[in-house]
């Protein structure tokens, strides 16, 4: 979205995380076409890198145009946000819906594999002081990031070595190259910690066929959810029943 938005104006807030990935995403859903709202993806590039919720909070809330937030849609690791995200707009008028869409909780085992899933696209492998040492900092945010940048970086800058790299250009392509992992990693840690929201408000979670929990089941596979018309039907029907759309 680009452009002031004009005073009033009626905003569909979006958490999905822009990262490659084979499943579709929120736009697909069509949901500003289809209901006159104006549709803000929050987590655009620059993406946030506050570690702590409170400073990931706000550094999303400061890329919200001026006007009214009538629902917040998220994707699944990004459902926490959404979550806190509109409680804390309650704090100033009213709290917005929330879809999530094939939410998941996020563990900490969902950031240490995440983690070793970078390593293993990277070509790489942690010893085993490195992943005891990421296990232990998983609730100290700021410094398990600061961890993996530094072991990441070194693991890459190893790897461009071998392959006739100088050192001082491999360094320097090593930050460049683990950037997005450190990035996502961020979303995942601050996913992990957030808190509950003070004041809590209706949610709806639609999951795809292979998803566990959920309130509305769609007989479709992970990829497809956000671009199946019943993902886009059930999410208009909730919005509706809780005066999230604008009237004729």
């Amino acid at each position: 979205m680009s452009g002031a938005a004009a005073p009033g104006e009626a905003l569909l807030l979006v958490l999905d995380y822009p990262g490659l990935r084979l499943e579709s995403r929120v736009e697909e859903l069509g949901l500003g076409d289809r209901t006159g709202l104006r549709q803000v993806q929050l987590l655009r590039a620059p993406l946030p890198t506050a570690t702590d919720p409170a400073g990931h909070l706000a550094e999303l809330l400061a890329r919200r145009p001026e006007g009214q937030c009538r629902a917040v849609l998220a994707y699944c690791a990004s459902a926490p946000l959404a979550d806190a995200l509109a409680g804390h707009l309650a704090a100033a008028g009213p709290r917005p819906p929330v879809v999530v869409f094939d939410a998941e909780p996020v563990t900490t085992s969902t950031v240490l594999d995440a983690y070793r899933d970078t390593l293993t696209q990277l070509g790489a492998r942690a010893a085993e002081p490195e992943a005891a040492e990421l296990a232990s900092l998983v609730d100290r945010p700021e410094q398990f990031i600061g961890a993996a940048r530094r072991n990441l970086v070194a693991h890459v800058s190893d790897a461009l070595r071998s392959d006739g790299c100088e050192p001082a250009e491999a360094g320097v392509l090593a930050v460049a190259l683990t950037a997005s992992c450190l990035d996502w990693l961020t979303h995942l840690l601050v996913a992990r910690h957030v808190p509950r929201p003070e004041f809590p408000g209706p949610v709806l979670n639609i999951v795809s066929a292979g998803t566990p929990g959920g309130d509305v089941r769609v007989s479709c596979d992970r990829t497809s959810l956000l671009r199946d018309p019943r993902t886009r039907e059930a999410t208009l029907s909730f919005l509706a029943a809780h005066g999230a759309l604008p009237t004729p």
